[in-house]
C-alpha cells in the first residue's frame, strides 16, 4: 500500500493534498536538518516515517498530518527520554508535523521477562509528575481504542461487549497511576542489544501499570504462566495484570485473526475463570 492510500484510509479524502505536498515538505525538511533522505518505512497510518542520514550517522524522520498527534509523540518521547528506553529527539518542527529520531538498531521480538520487567520499571519511574505529561486517561483510552474492533470469525459481537465492560470495571478500580506508553505491543518494541528493549510510537495515557505488559502476557500460549514469570520479577500485581490480559484478549484475537493466526487459546483465556 503506497503512502497516500495509508495516510487516505487513516484520514479521510482531506489528507490528499497534504499527501501531494509531501515532497516538498521533505524537501524543506532535508534542507534544513541537513538531511540525505532514504526509504520510506512500508507501515504506519498516522504519520510518514523515512530512513535518513545526517552527517553519516542513520536516523529517523516521522512526518504527519496531525500536527497535535506529532507535538504529543515529541513531548511524551522527551519525558520518557530519561529512561533510555526510547529513541532520542534530535529535532522537531511542529509546523511541520515533524520529528528527527534516533535510529535504534534492533529487532521486533518480546524478551524474557526479567528485561521485560526493567523496561517497564524504566519507562514508569522516568516520569515524576505524570499527569502534566499525559492528554489522556487510561478510560479514555480504551473507550477511544475498543469501538474500533468489531466481531471478526470466532471472536463475537458478546466477546467484545464483555471486554469494554471489563476495561470499564477495572479503570474505576486502577492503583496509583503512572505515564503508560499505552499501545507497547511487539511492532512497538525492539531488543536492542546491550542496550536493552527500546519502545517506539507512544500513545501515552494515564492509569496504572499492568496495562502496558497486556500485550507481553497474551504474546505466548501459557498465559498464566507468563503473567506469573513477569509479577515474579516485577513490581506489577499479578491479579491486576491477569485480569487486563483477559479483559483484553478478544481485542488482541481480533489482530491476530487480521495476521492469519490462530485465537482459540487468547478465546479460551477470556473466558476462563
Amino acid at each position: 500500500m503506497d503512502v497516500a492510500e495509508r495516510m487516505r484510509k487513516r484520514f479521510g479524502e482531506g489528507v490528499l493534498s497534504w499527501t501531494a505536498a509531501l515532497p516538498a515538505r521533505l524537501a524543506r525538511l532535508a534542507a534544513a536538518w541537513d538531511l540525505t533522505l532514504g526509504d520510506v518505512f512500508p507501515d504506519g497510518a498516522s504519520a510518514v516515517t523515512l530512513r535518513v542520514t545526517r552527517a553519516g550517522e542513520p536516523a529517523v524522520l516521522k512526518v504527519s498530518p496531525d500536527l497535535v498527534f506529532a507535538a504529543e509523540q515529541v513531548e511524551v518521547l522527551r519525558a520518557f527520554a530519561p529512561s533510555g528506553r526510547v529513541p532520542a529527539v534530535l529535532a522537531a518542527d511542529p509546523d511541520e508535523g515533524a520529528v528527527l529520531l534516533e535510529h535504534v538498531r534492533g529487532t521486533n521480538t518480546w524478551p524474557e521477562p526479567a528485561a521485560f520487567g526493567a523496561l517497564l520499571r524504566d519507562l514508569h519511574a522516568a516520569v515524576a509528575d505524570p499527569a502534566a505529561i499525559a492528554r489522556r486517561d487510561l478510560g479514555g483510552w480504551t473507550g477511544e481504542f475498543l469501538p474500533r474492533f468489531t466481531p471478526t470469525g470466532p471472536v463475537t459481537a458478546a466477546h467484545l461487549v464483555t471486554a469494554r465492560d471489563r476495561c470499564a470495571e477495572l479503570v474505576t478500580t486502577q492503583g496509583a497511576p503512572v505515564l503508560l506508553h499505552g499501545d507497547l505491543h511487539v511492532d512497538n518494541l525492539l531488543d536492542a542489544g546491550p542496550r536493552g528493549p527500546v519502545v517506539l510510537d507512544p500513545k501515552a495515557c494515564l492509569g496504572e501499570p499492568e496495562f502496558d505488559a497486556v500485550d507481553f502476557v497474551l504474546a505466548g500460549p501459557d498465559h498464566p504462566a507468563r503473567v506469573a514469570a513477569l509479577a515474579a520479577v516485577s513490581s506489577l500485581d499479578a491479579g491486576r495484570l491477569d485480569a487486563w490480559a483477559r479483559a483484553l484478549a478478544p481485542v488482541v484475537a481480533v489482530g491476530q485473526l487480521r495476521r492469519g493466526l490462530p485465537v482459540g487459546a487468547l478465546l479460551e483465556y477470556a473466558t476462563g475463570a
